[in-house]
């Protein structure tokens, strides 16, 4: 029996397993998908057991998207570039990362949310490693102006400053003025920090408190745990556009999948697995 889960801590709220193992089930693979919460200190001995030949790889979240890298062997260009890796894939026990983020997070606002960046101003919420993905996702789409807001406005400097065409990226504080104005300007709003994120300190914060926002405006927040977060229902109640993180989570899930199978994921049986765990949670 193969092996595979997902890296972080903590992962009291992470419904991976339940859609992966839905995948495997279905195309007869035999495999198992689990959630490992590991230590910070932890990190280096549990990425070295992935390379046991019973290991497919795994998937990686919060915190440890940017500090998995100097631990693997090879990193995919992509990965490279956004420096964030979220699916590791065990290649004979040579670990090779790559990030499947970018490529979710546009076939989920695309797809879902019916938006397509090109040539639109949009606000991005966060500077970690899901933020990278977002951000460098947003450059390729020729996106016209990105802000990027943090709570540690050197954090969203740092990040702004990778970008050649830096002049078009704009990073900012989440108590400078600049937050809240362009909120009420662009086009799509992305959160893609734990705020508001079930099982954390921070469950109960919406970002976008109090802002006033275009009800044409497209709020995407990438948690979907809960699946309607303070900042979405906030949203909805004031007639503005949601989307949840629930399609990101499965698509980009779903290239992983395929990373470590060479196999079509289904997609459709992945979403049905992670609402039902959604809705199972929430009772």
């Amino acid at each position: 029996m193969k092996k595979s889960g997902i890296l972080g801590y903590p992962l009291g709220h992470s419904i991976s397993p339940y859609f992966q193992n839905a995948a495997f089930i279905n195309l007869g693979i035999e495999a198992t998908y689990e959630a490992w919460p590991v230590d910070p200190v932890q990190l280096p001995k549990r990425i070295q057991a992935l390379r046991e030949p019973d290991v497919m790889g795994a998937n990686v979240t919060i915190p440890y998207k940017e500090l998995v890298i100097p631990l693997l062997d090879k990193i995919d260009d992509w990965a490279l570039k956004i420096g964030s890796v979220n699916t590791i894939v065990n290649q004979s026990g040579i670990l090779v990362g790559y990030n499947t983020d970018a490529t979710g997070f546009l076939r989920a606002i695309s797809e879902y949310g019916n938006y397509e960046p090109s040539g639109k101003d949009v606000l991005l919420i966060g500077a970690g490693g899901a933020a990278r993905a977002a951000a460098h996702a947003f450059m390729e789409s020729k996106v016209n102006t990105l802000w990027i807001a943090n709570r540690t406005y050197d954090r969203a400097k740092r990040l702004a400053d990778e970008f050649l065409e830096n002049g078009k990226v704009k990073p900012i504080g989440l108590d400078d003025p600049e937050f809240r104005k362009s909120a009420s300007s662009v086009s799509l709003i992305v959160n893609s920090t734990s705020l508001g994120m079930k099982h954390t300190l921070d469950s109960h914060i919406d970002p976008l408190e109090g802002f006033s926002i275009e009800n044409s405006t497209l709020i995407n927040d990438m948690v979907y745990n809960p699946l309607d977060t303070p900042m979405l229902i906030n949203a909805k109640n004031r007639g503005v556009r949601t989307l949840s993180g629930l399609p990101m989570l499965v698509l980009q899930g779903a290239a992983s999948f395929e990373l470590w199978t060479s196999k079509q994921a289904p997609v459709d049986v992945m979403f049905s697995s992670a609402r039902k765990a959604l809705i199972a949670q929430s009772d």
